[in-house]
């Protein structure tokens, strides 16, 4: 059975290649096998050494590997087409619960849909089935029947599946969605909840892992005891050892946890912090490279170099934290806001004197912009723009996505408390996810801090103990050497080179930590600034601190 719904699996995701098979053989495939097996003969001939094994392994591997990328690549393109159309499901279906209270014709419904570019890969699955029933005059049931066998996401060719068999037995549009809504949610729940889960493994895993590059880190420090040899290479292989296993947690994080920003991507709208921080950036980045190049040929030590010339970026990081202390005081007033204003627009049949209404009443930092929208609305120039710059300016991602519904259904003539109570369902269900997600994330940057405090005291008790045993060798006579076979008589201690490459690690596993931190919370990509320029200072501040008690304790 489970082998079954592996080979559905990759069906669904060739039959969902987009690219026409003969293209493909012909500007792809073939260029890409001709020309690994090219590189193989070339190398066989002008480097004899690959006829002998191991190396000849290395060889035959190369077309294997162009082999490997043909076959692959239309997989992996299907599933990041997957991974697009799952994202958007649960807001396609509220979209479409909102259209639907409107009594929209089916096909109109799926014109619409078809046209909200944001889903991308669904908006494309959607445009199918319109085309299907508008140029081929193919029923909905048909359609989306033949849509649901080649699309590479299940959950969309379950849901498929299903309206054709209720359009089949002439079941209610508007009620078969309010159960999908049901169902859609649910599952979005249990994939989101879940990977919440799987980051405390995540994070487990990335504490022992860097437990073992420190140990990796005193281990190689002390090696010049044990051997003669220069081990200053090993110093930076540590250093790639650290980036490689960093990088490894942030991309399994990243693919892991499901994408759910809370600042809008909107192009034509942007909120007063964002404008601030546009404003900032550019003067913030100058001072960054002038602090740097000025504190550089003055010769101070590389440690006060850089916790200096990044406080800069500790301005632009603060302005978004703040900013998004207020998105989330107002994602958490919108479903208050929004069940209001269904009641308000029903009973007085205007969204203008709706607002007059509302704006009296408390929904903490989004009252500010219901005032705003009112006095855009009195207006009576254009009232869906003023919507969306209301939804614009609050900076929120999912009001900017719920207005737009709120909005869409009102035009189409939808009922306005049946349409706030449709968003509302999902909005509360969304906002208790996203509650979780904070939670996580905010244990999550404990955690890293802790890290940093760790790693900067256990790589500067190392560097110290490097000093001291660098220092111990100065009291034996030169000449003993000749006697007595000790290594560490003859051992060399890399010190400047351990300094430079123990500060690289502390640097960028602040970096890393503050793009971790930045995920986990689904945050702005620039508030990497303000955990980024905090980590790094945490971490100098204690290397600094363990240099002047280990320097005391061990009197050197």
């Amino acid at each position: 059975m489970k082998m079954a719904g592996i080979k559905e699996k990759i069906f669904r995701l060739y039959a969902s290649f987009n690219i026409p098979w003969r293209k493909y053989i012909l500007l792809y495939a073939i260029p890409i096998i001709l020309t690994t097996s090219i590189v193989t003969l070339y190398l066989s001939m002008m480097f004899p050494f690959f006829s002998q094994f191991p190396f000849n392994i290395v060889l035959y591997l190369i077309p294997a590997f162009g082999v490997l990328i043909v076959l692959l690549f239309p997989l992996l393109r299907g599933e990041k087409r997957k991974k697009d159309i799952e994202r958007y499901m649960h807001l396609f279906i509220i979209r479409m619960s909102v259209l639907a209270s409107a009594q929209l014709p089916r096909k109109e419904i799926f014109r619409i849909l078809s046209e909200v570019k944001e889903y991308g890969a669904l908006s494309e699955e959607i445009e199918k089935i319109y085309n299907l029933m508008e140029y081929w005059n193919l029923s909905l049931p048909d359609a989306v029947r033949v849509v649901a066998k080649r699309t590479p996401s299940v959950e969309l060719a379950d849901f498929l599946d299903r309206l054709a068999h209720s359009a089949d037995a002439g079941e209610d549009f508007e009620t078969f969605l309010e159960k999908e809504r049901t169902v859609v949610m649910e599952t979005y729940a249990i994939k989101y909840e879940g990977a919440l889960s799987q980051l405390d493994v995540y994070k487990e895993t990335f504490v022992a892992m860097l437990i073992s590059m420190l140990f990796f880190a005193v281990f190689v420090a002390i090696l010049p005891m044990f051997t003669t040899g220069d081990t200053t290479i090993f110093l930076y292989l540590t250093l790639l050892a650290f980036v490689v296993v960093e990088a490894v947690m942030l991309y399994a994080i990243k693919i892991r946890l499901p994408e759910d920003e809370i600042w809008h991507n909107r192009k034509d709208v942007h909120s007063h912090h964002e404008i601030r921080l546009l404003k900032v950036l550019p003067f913030a980045y100058l001072s960054v490279a002038v602090l740097f190049l000025i504190l550089f040929f003055l010769h101070l030590p590389l440690q006060l170099v850089i916790a200096i010339s990044i406080l800069p970026l500790f301005y632009p990081g603060y302005l978004i934290h703040s900013g998004e202390s207020e998105l989330i005081n107002c994602d958490e007033n919108y479903d208050a806001f929004i069940r209001a204003v269904g009641s308000y627009v029903e009973a007085k049949g205007s969204d203008v004197l709706a607002m007059e209404r509302l704006r009296k009443h408390d929904f903490g930092k989004l009252t500010k912009y219901i005032d705003t929208l009112y006095k855009r609305l009195l207006t009576r120039i254009d009232k869906k723009k003023a919507w969306r710059f209301f939804a614009g300016e609050t900076g929120s991602n999912l009001i900017s996505k719920f207005t737009d519904m709120f909005v869409t259904g009102l035009d189409m003539g939808g009922n306005p408390r049946k349409i706030s109570k449709i968003i509302s369902e999902g909005y509360i269900r969304m906002i208790g996810l996203r509650k979780k997600r904070y939670q996580s994330a905010a244990n999550l940057t404990g955690i890293l801090y802790g890290l940093m405090v760790g790693m900067a005291f256990a790589l500067y008790t190392t560097y110290n103990l490097m000093k001291m045993m660098a220092n111990m060798i100065k009291y034996y006579p030169v000449n003993l050497q000749q006697y007595i076979k000790i290594p560490l008589l003859a051992a060399k201690f890399p010190l400047n080179t351990a300094n430079v490459v123990f500060l690289l690690l502390l640097v960028i596993h602040a970096l890393v930590s503050a793009m971790i931190i930045k995920i986990v919370s689904g945050s702005h990509k620039h508030s990497i600034y303000l955990h980024f320029s905090m980590l790094v200072w945490v971490g100098i501040t204690v290397g600094y601190l363990t240099n002047w008690a280990v320097g005391k304790v061990l009197a050197f």
